[in-house]
């Protein structure tokens, strides 16, 4: 005679959900949604030069290099190509841009991203 597994299998299941439940005692509460208040920095000019080059991020992107107004070209630092709001570089061509960075209010840091307040000067490089 062959007995039935099935009354095992349907004993264990059950045991296993009620376990489950019983470890959870009220719902999941989500983490409340994270919106940063946005402030503009003062007015920084940037010189952008003419050539890209890639971001260390997670995925693959090309920077501009930028440095502030009258640093030296051991201070250039790379700036996301979409993050500068209001601004569309193109490649070959050097810009002077005046700027404000977006800082988050709720931390006082960066964001990373930048407003586009004027474009100053552009030039066709060879």
């Amino acid at each position: 005679m062959k007995k039935s597994t099935k009354p095992l299998y349907l004993l264990t299941l059950l045991s296993g959900a009620l376990f489950m439940s019983a470890c959870q005692k009220s719902p999941p509460v989500p983490e409340p949604l994270y919106i940063p208040s946005i402030a503009l920095g003062e007015a920084v000019v940037l010189d952008v030069l003419p050539n890209r080059a890639p971001c260390q991020s997670t995925t693959p992107m090309q920077c501009l290099l930028v440095k502030k107004e009258g640093a030296s070209m051991s201070e250039v630092f790379g700036i996301g190509y979409n993050d500068i709001h209001g601004f569309e570089p193109h490649q070959g061509v050097s810009y002077k841009i005046r700027v404000h960075e977006q800082i988050d209010e709720n931390t006082g840091k960066p964001t990373g991203a930048w407003q586009l307040n004027e474009i100053l000067s552009q030039q066709i490089s060879r």
